[in-house]
């Protein structure tokens, strides 16, 4: 292939590439708390990547009502204008099951649509910590399937005002996690960034990941496919402050598509899309 026509399928591989990445569904992801003491209540956010010009939502959110007993929702995003509130989640079985059901519905149809800023939270979920110390739950964001079903659906309206709709195979979901632990912290903390870069991106062969921790921490990293499906997961235990780094190369992830790339290191995480050629 001559310089010409290789460039050619390069920019139109990128153009057609980016609308594909575009038209994604929104990517959510709940945070991991260590250390919460029994007795005491937590706040866990649930946060958004592409969430843009919604207009209809709906999903389950799951736990271990033998660790976490549900108290309420609430810090609902401002955009959403008063129109998500408690109202919009039927907490019926909240106490004995572990489940949530949300289903909202914007205040029209038409564009724009709502939407938030990256990793910005739609709402929160406050629960009081009823396991013993070493237990853990984890916090899912799903959908039921048991009587009355409730499938997971993300509805966005394009600027002609037709509306498309993204399952739960659409949106990478990174699942929270509450572990019950001996020590004992009087500071509610939330899911904070963790500064990293994924270069280049998208790529052919490699990209660089580089990242900052502000303290010595566990620190996980996962990398899920379009699906979802967690294609790579690597452990670092005990990182001491200070710039890191790694290099991801395409045979660990196999096919070319759509990727996300997500770091937790103790309270904090963060998630960033990447494209395999």
């Amino acid at each position: 292939m001559n310089v010409c026509a290789r460039n050619t399928f390069v920019s139109l591989w990128l153009f057609f590439g980016a609308m594909s990445l575009s038209a994604q569904g929104a990517s959510f992801y709940f945070p991991t708390i260590n250390d919460a003491v029994p007795g005491t209540n937590r706040q866990l956010a649930l946060k958004a990547v592409n969430l843009d010009s919604i207009v209809a939502m709906q999903m389950v959110i799951r736990w271990n009502p033998n660790v976490l007993e549900f108290i309420t929702t609430n810090l609902y995003h401002p955009n959403f204008q008063n129109s998500l509130t408690g109202s919009n989640f039927n907490t019926a079985r909240a106490l004995d099951s572990g489940y949530v059901r949300l289903q909202w519905e914007g205040p029209t149809s038409l564009p724009p649509g709502i939407s938030i800023p990256d990793s910005n939270s739609i709402f929160s979920i406050r629960f009081k910590i009823i396991g013993p110390d070493t237990s853990s739950s984890p916090v899912y964001i799903t959908e039921l399937l048991d009587f009355p079903p409730l499938n997971f659906e993300i509805v966005k309206v394009k600027p002609d005002t037709s509306n498309v709709g993204y399952g739960i195979n659409d949106c990478p979901r990174t699942h929270g996690l509450v572990r019950v632990g001996f020590t004992v912290s009087a500071n509610e903390a939330e899911a904070l960034e963790i500064p990293f870069t994924l270069a280049p991106n998208p790529f052919l062969v490699s990209t660089q990941l580089n990242f900052e921790l502000d303290e010595t921490a566990d620190t996980q990293l996962f990398i899920t496919d379009a699906m979802g499906r967690i294609v790579f997961e690597k452990n670092f235990f005990s990182l001491s402050p200070g710039q890191h780094g790694m290099v991801i190369e395409k045979e660990i992830l196999g096919a070319a598509g759509h990727y996300s790339l997500t770091l937790r290191a103790g309270r904090k995480i963060a998630t960033k899309r990447f494209t395999l050629f």
